[in-house]
């Protein structure tokens, strides 16, 4: 293809003023301290530009291997957090239980105490449960209680080697021997929950002729072989007679279970003696 002369003389001309245009930009710098400030100026402006934006794409390329650093890292914080929760949770449980046991040791020498976490906690149905992080291992063992300083949360009723099922207190087939006010004798009845709210339970049996008042704190009785005696349940609030013969008083439980977390396995020494001589029967 012949490229027309026209077409030459044009870039010729274009050219020429490119040359002509640069001259002019050097002697200008050359000649002139102002204007070569203004030129070098405009020349470094135009550079921090490009920098800028080279900066720019490479933080951008790196944005995906800097999110995955700050994931990981949040990761190991979040597992650290946790592993520095469960030992504080640890060395207060532990504390708790050491400070019952002290509390006991000389009315109560039989009870021994051992703490546990819970991992499962049902708040949901009629028959709830709870498993708590220790087992067979730990020394637990089938029908020991498990209590917190405001309360009776179970009985163990199931163990595996690192775990252990718990019939919670907020069951229906689940009652407690309560007394009104520790020094109590013939004010003792079965506490039970009430089966619609996890606040409150029913002390039920109590003699008709008792007079209960609101605020009386609820304690176990120590008829059971369960439970130490002595360990407030929760605060009575109002009462009524049923069926003209005992009175039922309905009780604002102490512990609050949907906070659950921390728990005291109980274990009684005695216990299977003292459910041998239950079951005794004299033949005549």
């Amino acid at each position: 293809m012949r490229i027309p002369p026209s077409l030459y003389h044009l870039i010729g001309r274009v050219l020429l003023f490119i040359a002509i245009e640069a001259a002019c930009i050097a002697m200008v710098i050359n000649n002139g301290t102002i204007q070569q400030y203004k030129v070098v100026g405009e020349l470094r402006n135009l550079q921090a530009i490009f920098w800028r934006a080279g900066n720019s794409i490479r933080e951008y390329s790196m944005l995906r291997q800097i999110n995955r650093d700050v994931s990981i890292q949040n990761m190991q914080l979040m597992q650290e957090n946790t592993r520095l929760r469960e030992e504080i949770g640890s060395l207060v449980s532990s504390n708790v239980a050491d400070s019952l046991a002290a509390t006991y040791a000389e009315e109560h020498p039989h009870f021994e105490y051992n703490w546990a976490k819970v991992i499962k906690n049902t708040l949901n149905s009629q028959h709830n449960f709870i498993i708590i992080n220790k087992g067979s291992k730990d020394g637990i063992m089938v029908d020991m209680g498990v209590i917190t300083p405001t309360g009776v949360i179970g009985i163990v009723r199931a163990v595996g080697r690192h775990n252990a099922y718990i019939l919670s207190f907020l069951n229906n087939k689940q009652q407690i021997s309560a007394k009104i006010g520790k020094d109590a004798i013939f004010t003792f009845g079965q506490l039970a929950w009430d089966g619609t709210d996890i606040r409150y339970a029913h002390l039920n049996e109590i003699p008709q002729h008792v007079d209960v008042n609101p605020g009386d704190t609820i304690y176990t009785s120590g008829y059971s072989s369960f439970f130490p005696p002595d360990i407030p349940l929760g605060i009575a609030q109002e009462s009524k007679v049923i069926n003209g013969m005992h009175r039922s008083v309905k009780v604002e439980l102490l512990q609050d279970f949907s906070r659950l977390d921390n728990v005291i396995v109980v274990r009684n020494n005695y216990h299977k003696e003292v459910d041998s001589l239950s079951t005794f029967t004299i033949v005549e």
